[in-house]
């Protein structure tokens, strides 16, 4: 049974339960498409069941099921705020044991200022507004609240599936207590300091030249460079080119409203012209349909074609990331390499150098092993999504398409009809 929608007007505002999610956001009524889909037999199985949005604070209740005997309960719930990912996402990212893996994207903050405003501006300007206008807009502004906090709750939902779903990831002990802790994390937001330091560390990373001007002596890894550099830049102007497309939709679909709009006004103050206030009053109705129609459309591209590219380009980066990480890892044994040569021609601190060389060419095989079968593992990831993504968006337009044909072809019907009645 699917929960109340609250408005984004009220002080709590709460989301439907998760199939009720599925149910608004597929027209056929299927389940929705995940970035990860999670086999009946997996030993950790978590989902986002609810969420809160209380005061500009998103709370998401997340849903456990395990048969993992780490855990005290097989079937439990907490709750969580956006920080505690974050918390959560800069604790994986900052430990070295996983340098061989990609870490899954961090989900972005949760904003509805969007929304906000309009609603604010709707509240200020309410006492001018013809009521059945000032109705559209509120329906307008609650159903892109709603819209806003499905990504917000779907994208906080995939990074937990990525991590469950993870061998490895699955097992870390902040995870669990992320899961399983039923009281506040505690953790602090990040300082001007740290936030400075880590603004620091990415532009640092982007103008190492390390990465590209390495040569890899592993075939593989080396056709992996390019390709993924290659996949970056495009995956991220396809999603430009995605949010250009969206928002020029959306024009058509004010013109849409305005000119149905106005027609309509037309056609009422007319009505002494007959024939001609009933043609304008129809082609005005038609045009709001299609606004419906094309505003539909809008958001189906948004949610299937443009999210998946933001969330790829997200995921391509950190599979650079992962590289890249490999590739200091390289020269840091270079570095112990050398070290060692310098340490037994002088004689000084040759097992301390041995030692060192050792440990950091394990770290590179290991990190080597497995990066190979995560960067496999995220081609046939992205492949499946991709995949999936594109086929709905493709039914999306095929049934946009038969829509609008039908509407159109029902005005012109209509036209006929008013033509022919007026001429008898």
């Amino acid at each position: 049974e699917s929960k109340t929608v609250e408005k984004p007007q009220d002080q709590h505002r709460s989301l439907p339960s998760q199939s009720t999610f599925a149910a608004m956001m597929n027209d056929d009524g299927a389940a929705e498409s995940k970035t990860v889909d999670i086999s009946a037999d997996e030993p950790l199985r978590v989902n986002v069941a609810d969420a809160l949005n209380e005061q500009d604070v998103v709370k998401f209740t997340v849903h456990t099921r395990t048969s993992m005997e780490r855990f005290l309960k097989r079937d439990f719930s907490v709750s969580r705020q956006h920080d505690e990912f974050v918390w959560l996402y800069n604790l994986l990212i900052d430990n070295d044991d996983y340098a061989g893996y990609i870490i899954p994207p961090c989900p972005p903050k949760p904003d509805f200022s969007q929304s906000h405003g309009k609603l604010t501006k709707l509240h200020a300007d309410n006492s001018s507004m013809p009521p059945d206008e000032l109705e559209k807009l509120k329906q307008e502004i609650q159903s892109e609240y709603l819209s806003a906090f499905q990504k917000t709750v779907a994208m906080h939902e995939v990074f937990l599936m990525r991590l469950a779903s993870h061998p490895v990831f699955r097992g870390d002990s902040n995870f669990q207590v992320f899961l399983e802790y039923d009281k506040d994390l505690a953790c602090r937001a990040k300082s001007k300091k740290d936030r400075a330091m880590s603004f620091l560390s990415s532009i640092s990373k982007a103008v190492d030249s390390s990465f590209s001007s390495h040569k890899d002596t592993d075939e593989f890894f080396e056709q992996q460079k390019f390709f993924i550099t290659h996949y970056n830049t495009v995956v991220k102007e396809a999603m430009t080119k995605s949010e250009a497309k969206v928002k020029r939709r959306l024009a058509v679909v004010s013109q849409l409203d305005r000119v149905g709009t106005e027609l309509t006004r037309l056609a009422n103050s007319q009505s002494q012209y007959g024939p001609l206030a009933e043609a304008a009053r129809i082609v005005g109705d038609h045009c709001l349909k299609a606004e419906v129609i094309v505003k539909k459309l809008a958001a189906k591209e948004d949610l299937k074609l443009t999210d998946l590219l933001r969330y790829y380009v997200a995921d391509g980066q950190a599979a650079k990331d992962l590289m890249y990480r490999r590739v200091k890892a390289y020269g840091a044994q270079e570095e112990a390499r050398k070290k060692h040569d310098a340490a037994k021609k002088t004689g000084k601190k040759v097992l301390e150098s041995e030692e060192q060389l050792t440990q950091a060419t394990q770290r590179f095989d290991n990190i080597t092993k497995s990066a190979k079968e995560e960067l496999e593992v995220f081609k046939q990831r992205r492949l499946v999504a991709f995949r999936k993504g594109i086929v709905q968006y493709t039914q999306c337009q095929i049934r946009q398409a038969r829509d609008e044909y039908q509407m159109w072809k029902d005005l012109l019907t209509t036209m006929r009809s008013s033509g022919t009645s007026s001429s008898a």
